[in-house]
């Protein structure tokens, strides 16, 4: 098994998260990114996409896509189960984590317009469409925000996979750009710091 990952990107950090919550050990390669490895031929021939994360299984599949990686990783290790114990609280979970990978892509398209960063992306950053975006990803932080209640975590006491998909946006934007994001909602804003002291949440 192999994990092929951008430590700093933020869909790689939902699996790199993940791992470490669970205590497991998956060996990894760091793509290099800043030379563009991830569009090499070689890649490519991994996940044709040329996005990180792509996990290699044993036995020579290839998973492509974030949420995928972790279900499989979570069917692979069922102890201390991070997606719920039982019917309700796994559709809970599946909720909270799909609102969160929606706030991932909504946030990625505001970051790819707040910023000039991705040019690959966004060749050409629009503030209008990043003010239009922001719209959208404050819909989602706004249900959240109702959502987590006075929980500790997004769904409850505990750390589930709904916290490590909805976490990396806050940290890309506030950490790798130094941008706003999530200040203005109370209880995700302290959601965001007690999950950012926690050991899997180091860069």
């Amino acid at each position: 098994m192999l994990l092929y990952q951008f430590r700093k990107g933020t869909n790689p950090r939902r699996v790199i998260i993940y791992l470490a919550e669970k205590g497991i050990d998956v060996p990894r390669y760091e793509l290099d990114y800043e030379n563009d490895e991830h569009r090499s031929p070689s890649y490519l021939n991994v996940n044709p996409s040329g996005r990180a994360p792509t996990l290699v299984t044993d036995s020579g599949l290839a998973i492509t896509d974030s949420a995928a990686i972790v279900e499989y990783l979570e069917e692979c290790h069922p102890d201390r189960p991070m997606i719920g114990t039982d019917r309700a609280s796994r559709a809970r979970v599946r909720s909270l984590e799909r609102l969160g990978s929606d706030l991932v892509a909504r946030g990625q398209l505001w970051l790819w317009n707040r910023t000039a960063a991705f040019p690959a992306k966004e060749p050409n950053p629009s503030n209008e469409t990043a003010d239009r975006a922001h719209r959208y990803v404050s819909e989602l932080l706004d249900v959240l925000e109702r959502e987590i209640e006075e929980n500790q975590f997004l769904a409850g006491d505990r750390p589930t996979v709904a916290d490590c998909t909805a976490f990396t946006i806050f940290q890309t934007a506030r950490e790798r750009f130094d941008l706003p994001f999530g200040q203005g909602h109370p209880r995700l804003d302290a959601w965001y710091k007690r999950f950012r002291a926690r050991p899997s949440a180091d860069y």
